[in-house]
């Protein structure tokens, strides 16, 4: 188990940790077992704003730079709790899933993105977010995008009280101007949809990934507002990642023809605009981005995370822009990575991460490639000034998946053991996984996520994590 592991299970499951329980005996029975502690990394420019889904969640962030914790308390359903971590690596803990906004939401409010919901998904039938504190610009606002027919609310969930609703169809949009937003500074927003999952997007500058119609960072089909924040213009990068892409960008308020073209292997293409509202489609997986990369191309201040063709934002291969810092962040051990200047071929970087490390690069604005040999989140951008939800919650589908698994696997192993009157060390019990348990494992966590990719080192690697704790 790494150092960094040790060091945050240690703080949450010894001393500091919440007093015993005083609920009756019956109430205790009934959460008798092991119990699943959502754990895992992110990485900050400077805050991290955490968003309650269920109610009464325990959290704690560990600083993995000054071993301690930052932070510990609960958070209600629909709440938000700011925390001023400074830059570094923190991990997070809680007893039920909650997502985490990260870079400078509340210090600066140039910022811009589409919300995550507990699960780590785009698109959802519930989101929750705290609204930047004041406005920049004019040109800000949230829209809430249907890709499917879709019934939406948006409440206020400060003031208690209703904001706007609408019947929307496929393609369409409800959206809050920056007049309505002008007194909204730093509210909490609640987005529910009867029907289809939604997407919501934050827009107070550029410098965000654009999702895709199934709620994944990468697809075939996207829908996103380009604005005018805060040069005048935005850009909306193209990133066709390991295949040529036929495009097609659309204006979704006049149906006017904006690109149709070929994007190639291993290039973006930006096109620079000025208040759309676009629809774009590909006929092969692409990622899509509004950040500054043809109008200004280099020091922009904005922080954005990449994703690879699974669209969960962790995975072993990226093309991400940047106007000058990428930050390589690792979830597993023995991480070896590799970063490529995709215009030139040039190598950047190559090196060996450990799980819960962060590797901050200064190769200026460009294109590049990053390859890893297991799962890694990537960042783009410059300057103290930016927020992006992190890619850590995605994990937490994950760990459910092989939570089950690895309960039934110790099951069984105790099982056969028991045939000849042996009984199991915990040792035993927490053996590295068997090619074959291996296999199961990824079958479970590729039918909970559609994660794919997972080797059987990393399932072997999380399966340790989980059971430590437990």
């Amino acid at each position: 188990m790494n150092p960094f592991l040790a060091l945050a299970f240690a703080v949450a499951l010894g001393a500091g940790a919440p007093n015993p329980d005083s609920r009756p005996a019956a109430a205790k029975a009934a959460d008798s077992g092991p119990k699943l502690m959502y754990t895992t990394y992110f990485y900050t420019a400077g805050e991290a704003v955490v968003h309650g889904y269920q109610p009464d969640t325990k959290v704690r962030i560990v600083s993995m730079d000054k071993r301690g914790t930052v932070w510990e308390g609960t958070v209600k359903e629909g709440e938000t709790q700011t925390i001023r971590t400074g830059k570094g690596v923190f991990g997070f803990l809680s007893d039920k899933k909650a997502a985490i906004l990260v870079g400078t939401p509340s210090s600066c409010n140039a910022v811009g993105y589409f919300l995550k919901d507990e699960e780590g998904l785009y698109r959802s039938k519930r989101f929750f977010t705290q609204l930047p504190v004041g406005i920049s610009n004019g040109d800000a606002r949230v829209l809430v995008w249907a890709y499917d027919t879709a019934s939406v609310t948006v409440a206020d969930r400060t003031a208690d009280k209703p904001l706007k609703s609408a019947n929307l169809q496929a393609g369409t949009y409800l959206e809050l101007d920056s007049t309505a937003l002008g007194s909204l500074s730093g509210h909490v927003l609640e987005i529910k949809s009867e029907g289809s999952k939604v997407g919501v997007q934050v827009y107070y500058d550029e410098g965000f990934i654009v999702p895709a119609d199934l709620g994944l960072g990468a697809g075939r089909s996207f829908y996103t507002y380009v604005g005018a924040i805060t040069e005048g213009v935005n850009d909306l990068d193209l990133l066709a990642q390991v295949a040529d892409a036929n495009v097609t960008v659309k204006d979704v308020k006049t149906g006017e023809k904006i690109f149709g073209g070929l994007v190639k292997k291993g290039t973006v293409k930006a096109l620079t605009m000025k208040r759309r509202y676009v629809h774009v489609t590909s006929d092969v997986t692409i990622s899509v981005a509004v950040a500054a990369f043809e109008h200004y191309k280099a020091g922009y201040a904005e922080h954005h995370f990449g994703t690879g063709l699974e669209g969960v934002g962790i995975e072993t291969e990226f093309l991400i822009t940047t106007p000058g810092e990428l930050w390589l962040f690792s979830y597993f051990d023995g991480n070896k990575v590799e970063v490529t200047d995709a215009q030139t071929g040039k190598q950047v970087f190559t090196g060996e991460l450990k799980s819960g490390a962060v590797r901050g690069l200064e190769p200026g604005y460009g294109l590049f490639r990053v390859k890893s040999t297991m799962g890694l989140s990537v960042m783009g951008g410059s300057a103290a000034c930016g927020a992006d939800y992190s890619p850590a919650a995605g994990m937490f589908a994950v760990d459910e998946a092989l939570f089950e698994v690895i309960a039934q696997i110790r099951a069984e192993r105790q099982a056969e053991a028991s045939k000849n009157g042996v009984v199991l060390s915990e040792k035993d019990l927490a053996a590295p996984m068997t090619a074959q348990e291996a296999v199961r494992a990824s079958s479970a966590v590729k039918a909970k996520t559609g994660r794919s990719n997972m080797s059987a080192d990393e399932i072997n690697q999380r399966a340790a994590e989980i059971q430590a704790k437990h």
